[in-house]
């Protein structure tokens, strides 16, 4: 077994800033020494992004990233630490926490990873589907030592309740926007609301979700919606929240 650690590359419009994009993603497998830094390569999405931004600045300053940390026979015996790496990018260019994964040797955990993280820069037909998204996310928990549940909740009227993942006192339910129309998302995005709310008293309910921004006013109805009674944050947040809360 390889023991990894990561971390995705989010680049913000501003210092301060909450929307921000995914543009890469850090690992360092810690059992062979080996680093990999994977980036995105469709800057179109980056120009829609931030129109402002300068491109050509954006793609050297990846690649000098990627010269930097990558594993080569300048640097492989070299300690790397990720954390301490990542510590010094809090501008526009901000690294999320680390996280760790424990994978099989003959994995390609890079390229498994990179489908979650750099998804939009993949044609439809090499993304990851929802179910391989939420088994990786379940390695995750698993690789963290969080014990978790997909058994249904009850709800206030002997009812039963559906979640993704139940971590702790943490109900889990993830949405997938890619490919939908969002005004149809609305109505089941309204009777989640309403879930959350009657589970206030007993459960703390997260709602994970990814975006390809491409209708964004329709997704700010369904993010305040769910915000109501829950807590609502991208894939990469949600992570982070979910080992905070419940390590």
């Amino acid at each position: 077994m390889y023991n990894i650690e990561y971390a995705a590359l989010n680049y913000y419009h501003s210092p301060i800033s909450d929307e921000c994009l995914c543009i890469g993603v850090l690992f360092h497998n810690v059992t062979t020494g080996q680093r990999d830094f994977k980036y995105i390569s469709n800057f179109q999405r980056f120009h829609a992004f931030d129109d402002e931004a300068d491109i050509d600045f954006v793609k050297l300053y990846l690649r000098g990233i990627k010269d930097e940390v990558e594993t080569s026979v300048f640097n492989f015996n070299k300690e790397f630490d990720v954390t301490s790496y990542i510590r010094v990018y809090a501008n526009e260019f901000r690294f999320s926490s680390v996280k760790k994964i424990s994978v099989n040797e003959n994995e390609n955990y890079v390229e498994d990873l990179s489908k979650i993280y750099l998804k939009y820069d993949l044609a439809k037909s090499q993304r990851l589907n929802s179910n391989e998204e939420k088994k990786l996310i379940r390695r995750v928990l698993e690789s963290n030592n969080l014990e978790y549940t997909t058994q249904k909740v009850a709800g206030p009227y002997s009812d039963e309740i559906s979640f993704d993942y139940q971590v702790g006192n943490v109900c889990i339910k993830m949405f997938s926007f890619k490919g939908k129309n969002l005004k149809r998302v609305i109505g089941s995005a309204r009777q989640w609301s309403f879930i959350a709310d009657e589970l206030s008293n007993q459960k703390k309910v997260l709602f994970i979700y990814d975006s390809d921004y491409e209708d964004m006013s329709n997704l700010d109805i369904i993010i305040k919606m769910l915000s109501k009674n829950a807590k609502v944050l991208k894939l990469d947040d949600g992570m982070d929240y979910i080992l905070k809360q419940c390590s």
